[in-house]
């Protein structure tokens, strides 16, 4: 796997969205790498390292996209996951699920399966290694960070250190040590 997969998502469409649909505009598949989109007639073909499409699993997308970048945490790579698009567009349902405290396995987002595969990871790690574990949510709107475990912060400042390393000033961490593997997996979230 390369240094940067870029994925395309799309979300079931809403009872809204099924009712107003346009029949002018379509997605067509044609592999799980690219799809077709059509408007009136004008026709684009757009590939990607993975399309995930309305009828996707958040699993699927979890194991594809995710579960590497977890995988490299715990051996202490650091990893990002960017979600981007128009307001509307899936972000919040590819991130949290129908909503982050859902407990419907089937519909939970990328944030809860994250959070929860770095704990097996941590699990069946070597007993020696010891972890702690940061957690931090920021959202990036009208070039704004705001923090997403404290909404009160909503104009958090980036800023470089010495070594040229990206630090969110002030941003929330949640922190979790894990001297000998006994601690509960219990995370506060606020969406």
């Amino acid at each position: 796997m390369s240094n940067i997969t870029v994925c395309a998502r799309f979300r079931p469409m809403s009872s809204k969205e099924k009712k107003d649909s346009r029949d002018n505009i379509s997605i067509s598949s044609l592999n799980s790498e690219s799809f077709v989109f059509k408007e009136e007639k004008e026709e684009c073909t757009f590939s990607f390292d993975k399309v995930f499409y309305e009828e996707s699993m958040q699993a699927d997308v979890y194991e594809f996209l995710a579960l590497p970048i977890v995988k490299d945490a715990v051996k202490g790579v650091n990893g990002t996951i960017i979600t981007y698009g128009q307001t509307g567009a899936g972000k919040t349902y590819s991130v949290e699920g129908t909503s982050i405290l859902e407990c419907d396995e089937q519909k939970k987002g990328l944030l809860p399966r994250v959070v929860d595969g770095l704990f097996e990871c941590i699990k069946s790690a070597d007993e020696l290694t010891k972890y702690t574990v940061k957690l931090s949510m920021v959202e990036i709107y009208m070039e704004k960070v705001r923090d997403l475990l404290d909404l009160t912060k909503d104009n958090i400042q980036i800023k470089e250190n010495k070594m040229q390393e990206i630090l969110l000033s002030g941003v929330t961490e949640i922190t979790i040590s894990d001297p000998g593997r006994s601690f509960a997996k219990s995370i506060w979230w606020d969406s």
